[in-house]
């Protein structure tokens, strides 16, 4: 995670990328991860209670850096799937599909808060 993270440049306010992962079960041989934007809950103002995300850029050159890629694909949102960058091939010795999402997956919770009820402007924290 913390490679991915490295590759991760926010838009705005943000703390960390959301992630679920499937580990090699007896037949298959390699992991499956997804990252996406965490999903943010907006704290006081006009939008209270609203969620959203943050847009971000993605540094494909630098996962590449360390990442013994077998198979690179993009998918736009014009499909059924949202869209996302899959990367297949090995990180570290060992087989992984890596699922960008440029999008939070559907139903996904908000993990962080922007709080716009502090002084000084907006702020993001963890949501408890």
């Amino acid at each position: 995670m913390d490679t991915v993270s490295e590759c991760w440049e926010w838009h705005s306010l943000a703390l960390q990328i959301g992630f679920q992962y499937r580990k090699p079960d007896d037949k298959g041989v390699y992991w499956e991860v997804w990252v996406y934007p965490s999903v943010q809950e907006i704290l006081g103002g006009k939008h209270d209670a609203e969620t959203g995300w943050c847009g971000f850029q993605f540094d494909v050159d630098r996962l590449l850096e360390e990442f013994r890629v077998a198979h690179l694909s993009a998918s736009s949102s014009m499909r059924q799937d949202p869209p996302e960058l899959v990367v297949e091939g090995k990180f570290r010795s060992k087989e992984l599909v890596l699922h960008v999402c440029l999008v939070p997956p559907e139903g996904a919770e908000a993990t962080e808060i922007i709080d716009l009820t502090t002084t000084g402007g907006a702020s993001v924290r963890a949501k408890h």
